[in-house]
């Protein structure tokens, strides 16, 4: 152990004793009845509230609160965010970017177990039981580097009321990512330190920030419109209508590309999911492990990402090119395989229908449903629309003719089902329907895997064991042109 370790851990002895002896003279329900009802409904702020106020430093439930946000920062304040709700894991960006800080040395992070028996801090066995343990109790709690003092104070309290405490100033930058990684409650030191420094690291980026006005969000309702801006037009597929209820959204207007938002129906109740040796699997609740169709890990995670890019902006729009050839893709498929597989397929339709009056065709989902079989294998059938699309005369979307396919992973390949629209007469009796079909099959097949990473998403399956590996996988591909 080194000197600087043994010096901090003094320091947090004698805290502690300071600690036990202020709770000893101080009347301890004078904080306890200014406590707003928020911070009393919060088990570890509650818990730790009193103590952490005779070392000066406050607990606050909604760090953007208006109030809180917009008035001078006096004491430092541990607290959590509107807009990171319980579980909500961090993405690959947030991941890279604050392992850049912590190995940097500008911030740091606590590691907190609520309700764990774990009686020592040895980083493998605390690893094992923070990946085991409850949402609810995986608290990790990120600040600045000048907040070492009172991050010290935070971990000595949590420490002495029970919970399992891991500090990491000298941890390895993998170890502390992977706690990062999986913690389901993420936290921050609030100073007036922390809020001058410049980050892009989520949790200190928020310090400071109010919530909107009859809000309880930094954002917009539509999510996070500044991760937008370079995303494909926004649109969900199910505002284009169908064979029976034409579009009546007036805000669309003649969307094109491919657009994917269905939710897999799934054959069993998925407890979990796992990433190990590159390969991705399921479990049910009797611990059975389910393996997946074959699929590169550096597609898997493209897509993987795309699904929580799309919720975080509420989009289904993978991409789009417009008249003048100029390409929009989601940028978490952006120089990536999967992402010019996609893009090729959306110019495929019209090479295979060119004589509708039309200029815009789009791809859509409508149904995902995947099987298993006595193998533990899975796979899937996936159903989708070619569809092409005119405005109207209030620059609403309408569907001239819709082609439906299903697609079967085991099979490998696409079946022509029907077609539908008041153009659908025009359609040529020699038509390739059998030729547009197979130029589908490899955005078929993603469309299958989204699907079931929004049915994962939206059932919260936790996805801990290899989370971490899986986030640090290498997704680059070849490059996405500007013009198509």
């Amino acid at each position: 152990m080194n000197a600087q370790k043994i010096h901090r851990q003094l320091i947090r002895c004698s805290q502690l004793a300071v600690f036990l002896l202020l709770a000893t003279t101080q009347p301890l329900t004078s904080y306890a009845d200014a406590l707003d009802e928020a911070v009393a409904d919060d088990a570890l702020l509650s818990t730790l509230a009193e103590a952490l106020n005779a070392y000066d430093i406050d607990v606050v439930h909604n760090l953007n609160d208006r109030a809180i946000a917009r008035g001078r920062v006096t004491r430092p304040r541990l607290g959590r965010f509107p807009d990171l709700p319980s579980n909500t894991l961090v993405n690959s960006i947030e991941l890279n970017i604050w392992e850049t800080e912590f190995l940097e040395g500008e911030i740091g992070g606590l590691a907190l177990i609520s309700n764990s028996v774990l009686s020592t801090t040895n980083p493998r066995e605390f690893l094992t039981v923070w990946l085991t343990a409850e949402e609810q109790d995986r608290q990790f709690v990120t600040y600045f580097s000048e907040d070492t003092e009172s991050a010290d104070k935070i971990a000595a309290v949590a420490d002495a009321y029970g919970y399992a405490v891991l500090d990491l100033s000298s941890a390895e930058v993998s170890f502390a990512g992977n706690l990062y990684a999986t913690a389901a409650q993420r936290l921050a030191i609030d100073s007036r330190e922390a809020r001058r420094y410049r980050t892009e690291v989520t949790e200190l980026s928020y310090l400071g920030e109010r919530v909107r006005r009859n809000s309880n969000s930094l954002f917009r309702e539509g999510g996070d419109n500044r991760i937008a801006r370079n995303e494909p037009s926004i649109f969900l597929k199910e505002t284009l209508g169908d064979e029976f209820n034409q579009s009546t959204i007036r805000e669309i207007i003649v969307p094109g590309g491919i657009a994917f938002g269905e939710s897999a129906s799934l054959p069993f109740e998925v407890a979990s999911m796992q990433y190990e040796s590159g390969s991705l699997v399921l479990l049910d609740n009797a611990g059975t492990q389910w393996r997946l169709p074959s699929m590169e890990a550096e597609t898997a995670k493209a897509l993987f990402d795309f699904v929580e890019r799309s919720e975080a902006i509420q989009s289904d729009a993978i991409v789009d090119i417009d008249e003048q050839r100029r390409v929009k893709i989601s940028s978490s498929l952006r120089d990536t395989n999967a992402g010019y597989e996609i893009l090729h397929a959306d110019t495929q339709p019209f090479e295979f229908v060119p004589n509708l009056p039309v200029t815009k065709s789009v791809i859509i989902d409508i149904a995902v449903d995947w099987e298993a079989n006595e193998n533990q294998q899975l796979g899937f059938e996936s159903d989708y629309e070619v569809r092409f699309l005119s405005a109207d005369n209030m620059r609403i979307a309408q569907t001239r003719v819709a082609l439906e396919y299903e697609y079967s992973s085991i099979l490998d390949s696409s079946e022509y089902r029907d077609s539908w629209g008041r153009d659908v007469r025009s359609l040529r009796e020699n038509l390739d329907y059998t030729g547009l079909g197979d130029s589908m099959g490899e955005v078929a097949n993603y469309a299958g895997w989204i699907a079931l990473f929004r049915k994962l998403k939206e059932n919260r399956v936790a996805f801990l064991k290899g989370r971490y590996e899986f986030m640090k996988v290498d997704k680059t591909g070849r490059s996405t042109p500007s013009r198509f």
